[in-house]
């Protein structure tokens, strides 16, 4: 159990909230089990032995320095790596050795030094089994302090560049040992080789460490010994007063300091997956954004191009409204009055004349509306299927981190479900089908306005009820008002009432028409984006709902961050 001075409780029983209250947003983040049992193992090491963890390259003289410190061999030594597993020494009252699951191996020694502190042999970070290099990595958050240690025949490697990055990384104390300072051969060369070190060390961790040269071999020999002067020249006793000073003045704040490390990188791993699936998101969300601006662009453009359309259905009604002024004038004159009197034959006459092929003119008309709305669709769903895929291909290019979970599975799951649904949707346009039916649809809306009837027969039936009414009026007042002497009075006055009644008909027919094709499309134009509305929004919900759930964790994330990083200052200010 760790002993607290009383000023010390209360800040590390809110270290233990904080990191608390890290744990639950890293179950709501589906943070990797691995992290997970990171901080929680860091937290808990707070109730046990400060560890010293002993670090470097294989035959580095990592397990002679450890023999030198305890003045007993207790951990083997060899030419080619004698560590495969994480060795944890402390105190026992005899010799003994356990293992524990995941490769720890736990060994007791009776040793003084070892009441306070437990060493952590580790196999060598450049181990040729990859096994040994990450159990050394996965040990790292635990140490309270990190003896790195370089050989003077090969000090800092680019493997130790790497390793000890990563131990900075976890805001890990370092004492750097230069081992087997016995090879140089002068004073010189040593200070050379350690002012190398700790120049590079700086360089990598970003503050600089301590650095000891030693000979752990001729240590060991001289305590075994008994030889004080050539324990003395082998730089060892230095390095022990640096381990006690650490374990007397520094020992509480290094313990405190250990979990905040370790949560405050893992913290800082997080928002890192965070702003990585934010940062999709944002793009997803600017996709949808896309594909909304697409169908109402697609929308906006139909409601313009159905206006020339329709207005070539209107035209065929003003050129029957032309040509039907022109015949009253031709035909409602005094001396047409005989050919008035066969009522069949003017009919005849203004069939062929006036009406003429205006019928199948609208319905060739409605044809083409049909072709050109069903184009549009197809090539609606072709484009957003080419935005779709040309995404797709952009993201498996971009590097983007691990940002795995639910997460990861869920939008990939929806993203794949919007392209399936897209496909599916062009292979399952049946488009002679879809023809057909809007042609049933939008005929049906004309033959509500009167223009067409089942049989063909409505502009006809409609053209010809003004004609025969205008004759038929003509031919009997001009017979009554002729045998007055007034006959001639009669065709002005009933020609233009024939016109006006057919510029009548034409403009009620032309805002029926309007109305009636104009209402049937945009009800078509509603299926069509429905359509396409129901086929993003899963994924439009997922996006929406994701965003909204990942920037509340990034601001409890930031929060505790925060204060991680007030706790560490008071811990370094206080202890």
């Amino acid at each position: 159990m760790l002993e607290l001075p009383d000023g010390l409780r209360d800040l590390v029983t809110r270290e233990r909230g904080a990191v608390t209250d890290l744990l639950v947003l890293l179950a709501k983040l589906e943070a990797e089990p691995e992290s997970v049992a990171d901080v929680r193992t860091a937290v808990d090491d707070l109730d046990g032995i400060f560890l010293l963890v002993v670090a470097g390259e294989f035959n580095a003289g990592k397990s002679s320095l450890i023999n030198a410190l305890l003045g007993e061999r207790v951990m083997p030594e060899g030419v080619t790596p004698t560590t495969d597993r994480v060795t944890v020494i402390t105190h026992g009252s005899e010799v003994a050795e356990s293992d524990d699951e995941g490769g720890v191996v736990r060994r007791t020694y009776p040793s003084d030094l070892l009441d306070t502190v437990a060493f952590v042999d580790t196999p060598g970070t450049n181990a040729i089994v990859a096994r040994h290099q990450q159990l050394t990595e996965r040990f790292v958050p635990r140490a309270d302090l990190v003896l790195f240690v370089t050989s003077a025949d090969r000090p800092f490697t680019q493997s130790e560049r790497e390793f000890l990055t990563l131990i900075a990384s976890w805001g890990k104390k370092v004492i750097m040992v230069v081992n087997k300072v016995d090879i140089l051969a002068t004073d010189a060369e040593r200070e050379t080789v350690i002012a190398f070190v700790a120049q590079h060390a700086r360089e990598t961790l970003g503050a600089t460490p301590e650095v000891f040269g030693v000979s752990s071999r001729r240590a060991f020999l001289a305590r075994q010994a008994g030889d004080e002067a050539a324990l003395a020249a082998s730089g060892l006793p230095e390095l022990e007063a640096a381990i006690r000073h650490r374990l007397g003045a520094d020992r509480l704040k290094l313990k405190l300091l250990t979990p905040l490390g370790v949560a405050r990188r893992t913290a800082d791993q997080q928002s890192t997956v965070l702003e990585n699936r934010l940062g999709l998101l944002t793009d997803d969300e600017a996709t949808l954004a896309e594909i909304d601006r697409q169908r109402l662009h697609f929308a906006a453009e139909l409601e313009r191009d159905l206006t020339k359309y329709v207005g070539s259905l209107k035209g065929v009604l003003a050129d029957v409204e032309r040509r039907g002024e022109e015949f009253f004038d031709d035909t409602i004159r005094w001396r047409r009055l005989p050919k008035l009197m066969n009522g069949q034959k003017v009919r005849e006459e203004f069939e062929a004349k006036v009406v003429k092929s205006a019928e199948a003119e609208i319905d060739a008309g409605l044809g083409e509306l049909v072709d050109w709305f069903i184009g549009r669709n197809i090539h609606l769903w072709e484009d957003v299927m080419a935005y779709l895929n040309e995404k797709r291909a952009a993201e498996q290019e971009r590097v983007i981190g691990e940002v795995g979970g639910r997460f990861q599975y869920d939008r990939q799951a929806l993203l794949r479900g919007l392209r399936e649904r897209a496909e599916a949707a062009m292979g399952e346009y049946d488009a002679p089908a879809e023809a057909r039916q809007l042609a049933d649809r939008l005929q049906g809306a004309v033959i509500q306005t009167g223009l067409l009837e089942v049989g063909g027969l409505g502009l006809s039936a409609a053209m010809l009820a003004i004609m025969t009414g205008a004759a038929l009026d003509v031919t009997g007042l001009a017979l009554g008002l002729t045998a007055m002497g007034l006959g001639l009075l009669v065709f002005p006055r009933q020609r233009a009432r024939a016109k006006r009644e057919l510029r009548r008909k034409m403009t009620e027919l032309q805002a029926v028409l309007d109305e009636g094709v104009g209402k049937q499309f945009r009800l078509e134009l509603d299926r069509s984006q429905e359509k396409l509305t129901a086929a993003i929004s899963p994924y439009t919900r997922f996006v929406g709902t994701e965003l909204e759930r990942l920037r509340e964790l990034r601001a409890e994330l930031e929060a505790v961050e925060r204060r991680l990083e007030s706790l560490r200052r008071e811990v370094e200010a206080a202890a």
